[in-house]
């Protein structure tokens, strides 16, 4: 038998090593057919995976002889796809996400010049939901509280509602820069001195290793002359952390003097930091690429009887998101906790469930909670961001910490809580904690502005359930120039996906591409055919824009062929980080400073926005 056995083995000498394979293979747009950067493909049920180069190309060793891939990107449908044959090339075609819907709302704010503000969301949006009416775009009437509106979907007690029902906003003030000092100064400037929060004065800072690489988890702060620490954050997913001078009280002249970052002990420092509005502030860094693992999310619910109308469906929600992260984050090990709260005087203040890897349990707390107590139109907002921050065990070593704030009612307003929310505030900025509000019925102006304000504090972004759903009663439209109507679920999963994305520190040099490409597309403009005649005709022409090289290592070369006033470059979070003006249809972009890492090329033509996506490689 033994014989038998070293006969068998000597004549299949692939049955030795055959539980691991190389794939290798390309991932295009379905559509367009172009090559997709930065595409996250990862061994389903592992945590081994890669990303896509420039080219679209990757190459991953297996732990398995017909492993399935799990293949990703934002703005796309995550693909599963099964390798039977490894030898071969593999093409992954990723269709666009169209679960999202197609409404773009016109708000019709008109406080300011700046119409062409970049809008929250970067990916495509097209499809509309089973049952969801797309209305046409509409104005808002200046307003404080939402009317009241007869059109509420509960449903019966103890009716099992599904995902995919309520709609939603994003509103990213980073992406609107221009258009925020305007709107806070002028529009919500009341609310502003209602809370003492005045997020203006904006230091942004870029960290940067030797060898090219966002470096994540620095300790960031920014110091006056008295080397007094103004504002204190941490750097994020790509790098970048955001600091406030005079963000609790009244704008005084700037008493900023340097900024200095600590990177594994060692300190490194710049004099004189620039406000954001004359560019970000670059730090350079002896520290070699790492990539953590970690995401921790947390959920604190608004559990009051106001949030009755919805709470069964964001539970729902809530559940599928969970699913849904669970899969498009399978390379990053994913912690959940949660907070449900109420109000003084009620049943109780605050529940909790702390951070775990068992997403069952937590969405299982999660799905046990019932909306009851409050009354009053404030809650304690305040007690539960301080459980929040202070009694859930944040990881200090994960790569990206989101606080999902759900609620329809604003915190108290008097001395001791205004105090709890500064000192949690500038807390979840310190330990590089993003909150992110999701706003449901039953807001008015001043909450709007305190959510957005905590979002810009922190490195965050605003979210805010919409009419078209049909579900809860009337909801207030935000103060801005327009907003993309999305599936709730959709847009979440897809933040979570944004935040955490991390540049691949281990990509094979193989994959690197030997030769830059140059990207290129369409644009319309409206054009005047008769000018000098008595009668003016207008139509949309056609014109075609280009960008290389792609990668980029140190200059961005776009050419157009008809005026386009303003470029931008934005991170996958759709942060604004540059600002460039054409000249003569042309333009030439400085990236030097940029770390490794997905970025896209923006600009708005007439009636649309233009984007690329491109990949800084150094």
């Amino acid at each position: 038998m033994k014989t038998l056995l070293l006969i068998t083995l000597l004549l299949c000498p692939w049955f030795v090593g055959a539980q691991s394979v190389t794939v290798r293979g390309v991932v295009r747009a379905q559509a367009a057919r172009t090559v997709l950067p930065g595409v996250r493909i990862v061994e389903k049920g592992t945590a081994n995976g890669t990303a896509t180069d420039a080219r679209g190309r990757f190459t991953l060793v297996t732990t398995r002889p017909t492993p399935r891939l799990l293949v990703s990107f934002i703005g796309y449908v995550t693909k599963e796809v099964a390798i039977t044959h490894p030898k071969d090339s593999v093409v992954v075609l990723l269709p666009e996400d169209e679960t999202v819907l197609s409404e773009v709302v016109v708000v019709g704010y008109a406080g300011a010049a700046h119409k062409s503000s970049i809008s929250g969301s970067a990916a495509a949006v097209s499809g509309s939901p089973s049952g969801v009416l797309i209305r046409g775009a509409r104005s808002t009437p200046p307003a404080s509280r939402p009317a009241p509106k007869a059109k509420t979907s509960v449903p019966p007690t103890g009716t099992r509602v599904g995902a995919g029902v309520l709609t939603a906003g994003e509103i990213n003030d980073f992406s609107k820069w221009t258009l925020w000092p305007d709107i806070a100064q002028q529009d919500l400037n009341h609310w502003r001195q209602r809370w003492h929060l005045s997020p203006l004065e904006r230091y942004a800072v870029q960290l940067v290793s030797e060898a090219g690489f966002p470096v994540v988890g620095a300790t960031v702060r920014l110091l006056d002359r008295r080397d007094s620490v103004l504002w204190q954050a941490q750097s994020d997913n790509t790098g970048k952390c955001e600091l406030w001078n005079g963000l609790f009280t009244d704008r005084q002249p700037s008493n900023v003097a340097s900024l200095q970052a600590v990177v594994e002990g060692k300190t490194y420092s710049l004099r004189r930091p620039t406000v954001f509005a004359q560019g970000v502030n670059v730090l350079r860094v002896r520290q070699p690429c790492q990539a953590p693992s970690i995401v921790d999310i947390a959920f604190v619910v608004d559990a009051t009887s106001s949030m009755g109308d919805e709470i069964q469906y964001l539970q729902a929600e809530l559940g599928d998101v969970i699913t849904q992260a669970k899969d498009s984050l399978a390379s990053s090990t994913l912690r959940l906790a949660s907070v449900f709260y109420r109000d003084a005087g009620d049943e109780y203040v605050t529940r909790k469930t702390n951070f775990s890897a068992d997403l069952p349990a937590t969405l299982d707390f999660i799905r046990h909670q019932q909306a009851g107590g409050g009354g009053d139109f404030p809650e304690a907002v305040d007690q539960a961001l301080t459980v929040a921050l202070n009694e859930l065990s944040w990881s200090p070593h994960a790569k990206a910490r989101l606080l999902f704030l759900l609620l329809d009612a604003p915190p108290h307003e008097n001395p001791p809580v205004l105090a709890s929310l500064q000192r949690s505030i500038r807390q979840a900025a310190a330990q590089g904690i993003r909150i992110i509000p999701v706003t449901a019925s039953g807001i008015d102006k001043s909450t709007e502005y305190l959510m957005r304000s905590m979002a810009l504090a922190t490195n965050g972004t605003y979210v805010f359930l919409t009419d078209d759903s049909g579900v809860g009663e009337a909801h207030l439209k935000p103060t801005t120039d327009q907003f993309t109507v999305e599936r709730l679920n959709t847009l979440l999963v897809k933040l979570m996906a944004k935040y955490a994305y991390t540049v691949d520190c281990q990509a094979p040099p193989a994959t690197r591409p030997h030769q830059a490409e140059t990207l290129s597309g369409h644009y319309q403009q409206v054009a005047d055919t008769t000018m000098g005649t008595t009668h003016s005709t207008k139509r949309e022409k056609r014109y075609t824009w280009t960008c290389y090289p792609n990668p980029v290592s140190e200059v961005l070369h776009v050419q157009l062929e008809a005026d386009i006033p303003e470029l931008f470059i934005t991170d996958v979070t759709g942060k604004i980080l540059l600002r460039a003006v054409p000249a003569h249809y042309k333009a030439t972009i400085e990236l030097g400073s940029f770390p490794t890492g997905v970025y896209f090329l923006r600009f708005f033509a007439g009636t649309r926005w233009e984007q690329a996506r491109f990949l800084v490689s150094r």
